[in-house]
């Protein structure tokens, strides 16, 4: 395996971080490969070390090309930031495909929670001409050959507003500690008290939704980019999946977005697990920060997106072809 760090926009601090199978005549000499590009979640205010290379390694272990998109968060999240950085990173991966062997028509984006979000803008605004006009001549170059998103932001209006994160009866709000506080979002939005505890709780769709919009926005804004709203019949194919239990996320978001696909006659796979908590990555001992985390019903997941992108690719059958 050869690794390999590019940095996509120093003024972004958007890098990509690839991990690639190199030619050997112990695996299938010359032959091309599937990419996953990986794009972490986080809020938009950080990246999760979960949701990175643990995941790219799972896609090695298939036989797979990965990299890990970290796209530009906290001063440089607001949109459309974050979809270019998304579209460099496919741009950058198909003008190195025969360099790296990489199967020109298997180049996919995954994404989680935000990272779904970036992954998705990227599913849904890719031959959008205003947003990307770097491609305006050749939008297919940026162009997933799919998506897989787990627990992804997707529907802006469909996040947690109660979150409980143990503030105490009067506390002040300037000196609580909350990375998803945004110098533009007045803390009175952020923090919302509930009369009934007296206390505190953090309406995290406002914390979030700030770094999107760079402070604070209107419904119009919200509105465009909530996705399951911009699916066309050009949306990219997309596998995804969720927690029923995921109470920061809620799964209403990857419900809204396949129902828009079906809709639009996209390919669409679905997977709602029972139970279960948000950001659980693999859903094993090894990424999870929590008993949520920690879900093992729903760690299939990985094994399910691989089988579906050997569906789409016929990689297996490529590889048997040349006994």
């Amino acid at each position: 395996m050869k690794k390999e760090l590019i940095t996509l926009s120093e003024e972004r601090n958007a890098t990509l971080t690839c991990y690639l199978i190199e030619n050997s005549c112990e695996l299938q000499t010359g032959m091309t490969r599937p990419m996953v590009i990986i794009c972490p979640g986080g809020g938009y205010s950080y990246l999760s070390d979960r949701e990175a290379d643990p995941i790219a390694y799972k896609y090695l272990a298939a036989g797979f090309h990965a990299a890990v998109l970290r796209y530009g968060i906290g001063e440089y999240a607001a949109a459309p930031g974050p979809l270019k950085d998304a579209a460099m990173a496919v741009a950058y991966v198909r003008d190195h495909a025969e360099e790296w062997m990489v199967d020109h028509d298997a180049v996919y984006i995954e994404g989680f929670s935000a990272g779904g979000h970036v992954a998705c803008q990227l599913g849904v605004f890719w031959n959008n001409a205003e947003l990307l006009p770097e491609y305006r001549e050749n939008p297919g170059w940026i162009r997933p050959n799919g998506m897989i998103l787990g627990y992804p932001v997707i529907d802006l209006t469909k996040s947690c507003t109660h979150m409980d994160i143990g503030i105490q009866p009067g506390a002040d709000i300037r000196t609580i500690e909350l990375s998803q506080k945004h110098p533009r979002m007045p803390l009175e939005k952020i923090f919302v008290m509930d009369p009934a505890e007296g206390r505190y709780f953090v309406d995290f769709e406002q914390a979030m939704n700030a770094f999107i919009f760079d402070g604070e926005f209107t419904r119009e804004q919200e509105d465009f980019y909530s996705l399951q709203n911009q699916v066309t019949e050009e949306t990219c194919p997309a596998f995804i999946f969720h927690c029923s239990g995921d109470g920061l996320i809620l799964p209403e978001n990857s419900l809204e977005l396949a129902t828009a696909l079906v809709k639009h006659g996209v390919s669409v796979e679905l997977h709602v697990y029972k139970d279960g908590g948000h950001g659980g990555a693999l859903y094993n001992y090894v990424t999870a920060n929590d008993r949520w985390q920690d879900y093992p019903y729903a760690s299939d997941w990985i094994d399910r997106s691989i089988q579906w992108i050997l569906d789409r690719t016929g990689f297996v059958q490529k590889i048997r072809d040349r006994f």
